[in-house]
């Protein structure tokens, strides 16, 4: 039998109470403290039974021996677990992105690093976005749309959502010449994966050729653009340096530039965030504290996956230290996983909005 089944009630709530009152203000707990914010019927004495209870069972530990106590990996993690299970989140912070964000692209990748960025400036945390499986994407449909600046739009449908770019178009190509390469080379490209056009370029390039001169134009266009956004960076951080010695847990210099040492690394980020069990049906999963390995056992990690029918394209996800808000941070990757999937569904209905 689990350690969560044998809590009982009364110290379910307790542990709830404590944590969450813990990260809010960064306070040992003790006795007094718990008595004083929620459990005012029950007696000092009473709530120590509890609290050392607690500490038996490894929920909490004491940093001194006279001291109040701190939640340990395995407190965070019911805490966590709870908040998960009850779907507890805070609409202020989901409102406070809606505020802030303002969509520039209906594709998938560009909303969800526009949005992470987002929720590193109000959570005053770095955030990170982690993109996979891109070269797995494929064409739905292109839309080459002439402009009055003597520019074409170029819309790129994917299973992702819609990149666009502008080209120069030629003085003798019309709206016509537009609308016909669109038709040919949706025919000729849909349904083939990113990877597939980029590396087989030549083949493509070569039938193209053997049609109309500016089918081709166009064409090497589109793969350019394929390959611009192959080549950004997988993996991304947001974060302010300043924001992060703001934390209690950084005032030590000595802490302070391990964690930025951890943040500015891409190699042992990235390790570190591979290394989170995704195996969980939660649409939510986090590592907190010793799930990490013991270098970086004084911290968290909490994320989320989004995925479609090729699987998961992209992770986001806040890191700190253990005492982080994670009711703000789940709420925050909520939000962002009800876009994406806003976003796909409207994909499958094919209306995504052209402008």
């Amino acid at each position: 039998m689990s350690d969560n089944f044998k809590l009982s009630d009364r110290k379910k709530e307790i542990l709830l109470n404590a944590v969450s009152n813990y990260i809010d203000n960064a306070l040992p707990i003790t006795s007094s403290n718990v008595q004083n914010t929620a459990f005012t019927t029950l007696s000092s004495a009473t709530l120590r039974n509890e609290l050392n209870g607690l500490e038996e069972m490894g929920y909490l530990k004491q940093l001194h021996t006279s001291g109040g106590r701190v939640p340990t990996s395995k407190g965070y993690r019911f805490y966590v677990d709870s908040l998960l299970t009850a779907r507890k989140f805070d609409s202020n912070i989901v409102e406070a992105i809606k505020n802030k964000f303002v969509k520039r692209s209906d594709f998938i990748l560009d909303v969800v690093d526009g949005l992470a960025k987002n929720v590193s400036d109000i959570l005053k945390l770095p955030t990170f976005i982690e993109m996979q499986n891109w070269e797995n994407l494929t064409i739905k449909g292109i839309n080459i749309i002439p402009l009055i600046t003597g520019q074409a739009l170029v819309l790129l449908q994917s299973d992702a959502g819609i990149m666009n770019n502008t080209i120069n178009l030629s003085s003798n190509i019309t709206e016509e010449n537009c609308k016909d390469a669109s038709k040919f080379l949706t025919t000729n490209l849909y349904n083939k994966k990113f990877s597939d056009i980029i590396n087989n370029f030549d083949y493509y390039n070569n039938l193209f050729k053997n049609q109309i001169k500016y089918f081709q134009e166009f064409f090497v266009f589109i793969t350019d653009t394929l390959k611009s956004y192959s080549s950004k960076n997988s993996f991304k951080t947001h974060s302010n340096v300043s924001d992060l010695l703001d934390n209690p847990e950084y005032k030590d210099i000595g802490s302070a530039k391990k964690f930025l040492s951890l943040v500015e690394n891409e190699e042992k980020i990235t390790k570190l965030i591979k290394d989170i069990d995704n195996t969980s049906n939660n649409d939510i999963v986090y590592s907190i504290g010793e799930d990490n390995s013991d270098e970086y056992s004084d911290y968290s990690i909490i994320k989320a996956n989004y995925s479609l029918k090729n699987g998961v394209i992209a992770s986001v996800g806040v890191v700190g230290p253990q005492r982080l808000d994670y009711c703000r941070i789940a709420s925050a990757l909520k939000y962002i996983t009800d876009e994406i999937n806003e976003i796909e569904n409207k994909l499958s209905k094919g209306d995504m909005d052209d402008n």
